[in-house]
């Protein structure tokens, strides 16, 4: 696969195929994916992978505690404001996704639906959590995030698919319980790898990208 070509053919899907992924191909996507760069190679990244049974029991404490209406509580807090022309972004593409999943506004039931599917890890095979050290600083933060890219890419590249989710990291507590995570790691974001189920509402909606002149600001060039 060209490389350009993988970004463009990477994008989040939001229901897989009840199809496992083996750990031979779970392991040749993670030594790819750990080529990533970091800062002094310090490579601070923690991965725990879920599947099956593991999975399954995180799975069932999410619904629940979705069910239950239980508040969230993410080690890395989400952000409650946004700059208003990213704010104008989201919006337009969370109505974008929602039109094209025919779902409409004032339909409560198809949306508690489709929220539910998040804490269902959108049926996914695989479930990867990544984790940093408490004692870590912004600058490894932004190494985790290359490394997450470059395991989505790596996914794709082995005829996989994947989807980041922040609702995967909700309820910590739980990722703890059934992974054993250490106290002194935090838990960053979940990644959903598997195979998408092309057929589904979730997955007909790409969404686009802001023109470049938008966001890429050239001096001297």
């Amino acid at each position: 696969m060209e490389a350009t070509k993988i970004f463009f053919e990477r994008h989040t899907i939001r229901k897989f195929l009840n199809k496992p992924v083996s750990k031979e191909l779970l392991t040749s996507v993670l030594s790819a994916a750990i080529r990533a760069p970091s800062w002094a190679n310090s490579q601070p990244w923690e991965i725990y992978a879920a599947s099956d049974k593991k999975l399954e029991e995180l799975r069932k404490a999410y619904l629940q505690s979705f069910e239950n209406h239980e508040p969230h509580t993410q080690d890395l807090p989400t952000p409650k404001i946004w700059p208003e022309y990213i704010d104008d972004r989201m919006k337009k593409s969370f109505a974008e996704s929602f039109k094209s999943m025919g779902i409409v506004r004032d339909d409560e039931a198809a949306r508690y639906k489709n929220w539910k599917n998040n804490y269902q890890f959108f049926g996914a095979p695989v479930a990867i959590f990544l984790c940093l050290d408490h004692s870590l600083t912004d600058w490894s933060l932004f190494d985790l995030g290359m490394f997450a890219n470059s395991l989505m890419l790596a996914a794709k590249a082995h005829g996989l698919d994947s989807a980041p989710a922040a609702s995967s990291v909700s309820y910590p507590h739980h990722i703890r319980n059934v992974l054993g995570i250490p106290a002194n790691q935090k838990i960053i974001v979940g990644i959903m790898i598997g195979y998408a189920d092309p057929e589904h509402p979730y997955n007909q909606y790409v969404s686009n990208r802001v023109p470049i002149d938008e966001v890429a600001h050239f001096r001297g060039i």
